[in-house]
This record gives C-alpha cells, structure tokens and sequence, in this order.
C-alpha cells in the first residue's frame, strides 16, 4: 500500500496537468455548489463532457476536485443568505444565517471553511487507507439497515422541531406526503398526481428546497425594503483565520462528526445530505446549550459542514472497491469510469491501482485546496450582505427560478412559486421548514427499503432482529426518540429539587 501511494504521489507531481486540473476542479465546483439548485451532482453532470478528451486520471481528478468544491461551496449560500447551495448544506443553514444577520458572516464562512476541510481531509485518508477493510463491513448495510438509517434521519427530527413540536411534527409530515408522490418503488403506479403529467416523476429535491427556503427569503426582503438593517446588522469585525486554539477547542465535535460523515457517506445511497442532518443534530443534543442551536451557534455550523465533506470520501469507498455507488455524485463518477472501459468494484484496485492510488492522493490535495481557495470566497462572500436588499431580492428570486428550471424545466419553476408562497404564509405562523425538507429527502429511502426487505423476506420482516447490524441501529433509533422526553424529565425533576426548601425536612 505504502508503495502505490508514493507511485500516486510521484504520478499526481510528475507534470503540472493533474494538479492544475483539480485546482480547476475545485473552482468550478465551489461556484457551483454556491448557486441554488446546481448542485454537486449537476456540476459533475455539467462538465463530464469536458473529460471525454483528457486522459483518464486527469479527468478523475477534476471530477474529484468539483465533488469537493462543491460541497464546501454549498455552505457560502446557506450561511450568507440563508438558501443552501446544496442539499447537504440545509443543517448549515439552522445558524450559518442567524450569525449573518447578527453581523457574525465572517465567523460562520471561516467555521464552514475550516469544517469542510477537516471533514474532507478525514474522509480523503479513508478512502485512501482503509477502502479495502471498510468495504467488507459496508456490505453489510442491507435494505433492512438503510431502512432504519432512513428511519433515524426522521427520529433526528426532534432536533429541528424548535419550540412548537405540534407545528414540526405537521410539518415533517407534510415533506413524507410530498416525498409520496410519484411512482411506487414497488410496480411503478404514480400516486398523488391529481392527473398532473408533470408530478408523475414525484418533486423534484431542488425546487422543493428553493421554493421552501429561498425564494421565502427574497419575498421577506421586499416586505422590508424600506428598513432593510433587519435583516443584517453590520459586521462586527473582518477576520480572515480562525485562531488555531479556537479549532482544538473543539476536537472532540470535529472528530466525531467527521466519523458520522464517513460511516454515513459508506452507507450506500445516504450521502453528505442525511450525514449533515444527523452530525448537527447530534451536536445539538450533546451540547450544553441546545437551546442555541437554531439561533446563530457556531458549533452547527462545524459539525454540519464536516460530517457533509466527511461523506464525500466515504461515499467513493463503494464506487470504487465495489461498483455500489455511496451517493447521486458517486454515480456519475463510477460512470465516469465506466465510460473509459474501466469497470469499478474488487478488481479494479487490482487492474488499475495505480490510477486508484493517484485519484486516492488527488483527492486528498482537492481538500487541501478547497482550505486555500476557500479563504479567497470568504473574503469576497462576505460582500454579499453588502449589497443593497433592493438588488439582492429579485437577484435571488431569478437565480432561484434559473436553478428551478434548471433541475425541471417549466414545471420545476411552478413547483418552486407554489410551494415559496404557501411556505412564506406558513412562516408568518412560525411553522418550521426544516422538517418538511427532511421527510422530502428521507421519505425514499425509508419506503423504498422496507419494500424491497419486504419482497426479499416474503413478508418475514422479523428476521431483520436476526441482523446484528439491524438491531445496533434499531437501538439507536429507540434511544433518538426516547432521550429527548427523559432529558426533559429529568430536568424538571431538578427544577423542582432546587427550588424546594431546604430546610422543610
């Protein structure tokens, strides 16, 4: 192993081609990962033609570099305006954009910065070491394991509720009923449809998070033009590093939700978005303060933009030891190889090790870059909430409809006007839209593996129990809904201890 990655240091170093191309790659990426409703999977998608011509290493590499990009690009959006770039950057947003309008964007762009990087680089040494060794375990992740990993997503919800859980219950259950609607995963039958020909495919992710949390912005913006420091107090001060002791402060949050983006990102079909729900989640319920979270802790922001570039790498453990693709950007690489006669799964890193070791390092330097790149798009992201409100609304209102028909053409732009109106009306009641994003993103993965385990076992779903992967993550759904409710027992409990009288006995 040692060998085939001083081969893939020496190959990646041997001309400027490679390294120029991912410097390339991350560029593009970042912008485009800044862009609501071009996503990292879009950008992929956008320039795969552009790699026809190159040889297939350089190729890799710049498809590698706008993967990363990317997903770091996602956060510039998400903490500035409060509209995630990318899914994965939705977490990002719950206090990336109440710290921008209390004149602390700086902070949260160089938290989203110095996180993306940590969980990139975690999630690079993966792939680069342990592919082999991860991928026999990741196997096991079957439909009856991807169903409950679906079903943890959803139990998570209890920490994006806010205060009202009546409203963010409703509100989780309306995404899982927009998430319905389109074809049965079981014989294709389209449902919920109405006669519509352009719901047959079911909503589409992006115009459903552009109508549901951008363009709600851009109208509360003009509701305002007359007294726009509402919404952005001017900031308190320009920094361009975060202090070193401020990153070992948190080493425990950067380790552990890096792990989450891996071992999510493994997971076949997960993805940085499901991981970026679960790490911020998991850093809200931990923390001393979870009331703060939602309302400009920086802590969200670390351990979302993490975990999300912690599954980038982990996604690419299956692709290429397997041929399972660990997410929608995976698919488009492993196609990527596919269409230049290499085959990914166990013998590619036979046949080909050489050109898997050197995209192992290029991947690792991608995320090196993406930490110096990034602090240039600080500094200029930063201007953005500058800009007068009477410009930035309709600006964001065309960008969003661009990236709607974008993603659906004439029906995506309609999904995203119907859906920003009737989000903008439920927002006035303080009914929260990150639980309805959730039950869209998860509700997939949730029906389609119970389906498919149902017809695998012939209706015997009890012989999930039988798994012990199952039933680790059984437990961990159980003890997501059962913590909550104790925690607040429990607290009350002391409430009450403390003021009692100490000296009634």
């Amino acid at each position: 192993m040692m060998d085939l990655l001083g081969m893939g240091f020496a190959k990646l170093f041997s001309s400027w081609e490679p390294f120029a191309f991912i410097l390339l790659g991350v560029a593009i990426g970042t912008v485009i990962g800044a862009l609501p409703g071009l996503s990292a999977t879009t950008g992929i998608v956008l320039l795969l033609p552009l790699t026809y011509g190159l040889d297939v290493s350089i190729g890799l590499l710049m498809l590698g570099g706008i993967y990363c990009g990317a997903l770091y690009g996602g956060s510039i959006s998400a903490i500035l305006l409060g509209i995630p770039g990318t899914a994965a950057a939705l977490p990002t947003t719950f206090d990336g954009y109440p710290m921008s309008r209390q004149g602390r964007a700086y902070d949260a762009l160089l938290a989203g910065l110095y996180g993306s990087s940590f969980g990139g680089i975690c999630s690079a040494l993966c792939l680069m070491f342990l592919t082999p060794i991860i991928a026999h375990y990741a196997i096991k992740f079957g439909t009856a394991e991807m169903f409950l990993l679906g079903l943890w997503g959803m139990a998570m919800v209890t920490g994006v509720l806010g205060g009202d859980i009546v409203k963010g219950l409703f509100m989780a259950a309306l995404g899982m009923l927009l998430g319905a609607v389109g074809p049965d995963p079981v014989n294709g039958v389209s449902r919920f449809t109405f006669g519509v020909s352009s719901l047959i495919g079911g909503f589409d992710i992006v115009p459903v998070m552009l109508g549901a949390l951008a363009m709600p912005r851009a109208y509360e913006m003009i509701e305002h033009f007359t007294d726009a420091e509402v919404f952005f107090q001017p900031q308190k001060e320009r920094k361009f590093f975060i202090k070193p002791k401020e990153v070992i402060k948190r080493w425990f949050l950067l380790i552990r939700s890096a792990l989450i983006g891996v071992v999510i990102g493994i997971a076949p079909a997960a993805g940085p978005a499901v991981a970026a729900m679960i790490s911020y989640n998991t850093a809200a319920k931990s923390s001393k303060d979870p009331d703060s979270f939602g309302k400009g802790n920086i802590d969200g922001v670390w351990a979302a933009e993490t975990a999300n570039n912690g599954a980038t790498g982990g996604s690419l453990v299956l692709t290429l030891s397997l041929g399972v693709p660990g997410s929608a950007a995976a698919a488009v690489l492993m196609s990527a190889l596919t269409l230049k006669g290499l085959t990914p799964g166990p013998l590619l890193l036979k046949s080909s090790a050489s050109l898997c070791y050197e995209f192992f390092v290029g991947f690792l330097v991608a995320n090196i870059l993406v930490f110096i790149i990034g602090h240039a798009f600080v500094q200029v992201g930063g201007y953005v909430i500058k800009t007068p409100v009477k410009l930035l609304a309709p600006t964001i209102l065309i960008i969003c409809l661009v990236g709607a028909w974008t993603a659906s053409r004439m029906s995506g732009i309609i999904i995203a006007l119907v859906i920003s109106i009737i989000a903008h009306l439920l927002a006035k009641f303080k009914f929260p839209m990150a639980p309805m994003l959730l039950g869209v993103i998860l509700y997939s993965i949730i029906e389609k593996n119970f389906h498919s385990y149902y017809q695998i076992t012939q209706g015997h779903i009890e012989r999930a129990f039988t798994r012990p992967m199952f039933l680790a993550l059984f437990a961990l759904v159980i003890l997501t809904l059962a913590l909550p409710p104790i925690i607040t027992a429990v607290q009350k409990r002391r409430g009450k201890v403390y003021d009692s009288d100490p000296n009634e006995e």
